[in-house]
């Protein structure tokens, strides 16, 4: 069973982690720029390597240039360009949070970043769409609720059309860490399948 977190690598949070139910962390780190792309080669520091940008040249340039350090490629989802990019993208290993930073749901459908087409995508190139729990602490009130709705539209998705799922838990900081055993919880709680829930902690 795997989890995530947003940071250096640190053997105090490896024992951390443990505990919690999990076997490994991956330690991620987070770019927006071209240039900050190769500060730490993975495999020393990182394990993989989170892009988030809104401009697809931008997202190209920077998935080429991580393929030359990082064997893992995450992509945060931004909006529409950017998801499909990422998933037709063959450096690309998966896409965290599709329905993240979106605007107001239509009064017909979820706005949640997925749709027929994009899951076809994934699932034809065998990639991963990994759903962030921190985004969910992050939020309050109505704002999580809406995120829970579009999170849930998202998870039926890829069991309808058998895309790979996932659920991380990308922590900041040690106190943001929640255990496999809630996290599975949730995972069930949004509408994962049993054989989805059993799945959605293994590596990459």
């Amino acid at each position: 069973m795997i989890s995530f977190f947003v940071g250096r690598r640190d053997e105090k949070l490896i024992e951390l982690y443990k505990p919690l139910g999990f076997d490994k962390v991956l330690f991620v780190k987070e770019i927006s720029k071209v240039a900050s792309v190769k500060e730490c080669k993975g495999g020393e520091i990182y394990d993989a390597i989170l892009i988030k940008t809104v401009n697809v040249d931008m997202l190209r340039r920077m998935v080429d240039k991580a393929a030359n350090y990082y064997s893992l490629i995450l992509v945060q989802g931004t909006n529409d360009k950017i998801n499909r990019a990422a998933l037709e993208n063959k450096k690309v290993k998966a896409l965290v949070s599709p329905e993240y930073n979106r605007e107001k749901d239509s009064l017909h459908y979820r706005n949640s970043g997925l749709n027929q087409v994009l899951c076809k995508i994934a699932r034809d190139n065998k990639k991963v769409i990994i759903e962030d729990f921190r985004d969910i602490l992050l939020n309050k009130n109505e704002k999580r609720a809406i995120l829970l709705g579009r999170i849930m539209q998202n998870t039926k998705l890829c069991e309808r059309y058998n895309v790979r799922f996932r659920l991380g838990n990308f922590a900041t900081k040690p106190e943001e860490a929640r255990s496999f055993f809630d996290l599975r919880s949730f995972c069930i709680a949004v509408g994962a399948s049993k054989k989805q829930a059993q799945r959605a902690f293994l590596p990459l």
